[in-house]
């Protein structure tokens, strides 16, 4: 019968304090480079709105959960200008006819020629999108760099 040969491995012990801490860490430097790259993500997107009352801009929202970011636009017609739309025709809803001031009559319904898209979250998205890769660089060295010590 052959005798166990043992290995010692140096470091073996800190290595698993390591993977004991890890998944903490990794929790909390992506919660902080979600968080960061959400907030970029916002502004960009908010300076590249449209800006008519300062509605659309001020519905610009973020939202963060564990692992998961979100930037949206949480005024009604946000999409209609985002998206653009086509050609409708307008009929009244509450009224019998449509009036405006500037009209020559009441109409029963108008030809809309559809609006051109705006894709200013898209635009605020890819503004952001090399500043995000840093972000999350710099976290990923954090985890290597706590890890290993």
């Amino acid at each position: 019968m052959v005798a166990p040969i043992t290995i010692k491995i140096k470091g073996l012990k800190e290595l698993k304090a390591a993977f004991k801490r890890s998944p903490g860490i990794v929790r909390t430097q992506i919660t902080k480079a979600i968080a960061l790259s959400v907030a970029l993500v916002n502004r960009q997107a908010k300076q590249e709105a449209p800006v008519k009352t300062g509605r659309l801009r001020a519905g610009i929202r973020s939202k963060i959960s564990p692992f998961q970011g979100m930037v949206e636009s949480t005024v009604n017609y946000g999409i209609f200008i985002h998206e653009g739309t086509s050609a409708h025709i307008i009929r009244p809803v509450k009224k019998k006819a449509l009036y405006w001031k500037g009209a020559a009559h009441p109409v029963k319904s108008v030809q809309h020629p559809g609006t051109k898209a705006n894709p200013f979250m898209k635009r605020g998205a890819e503004r952001s999108e090399g500043q995000v890769q840093v972000i999350f660089q710099r976290a990923i060295n954090n985890v290597a760099n706590r890890l290993s010590l």
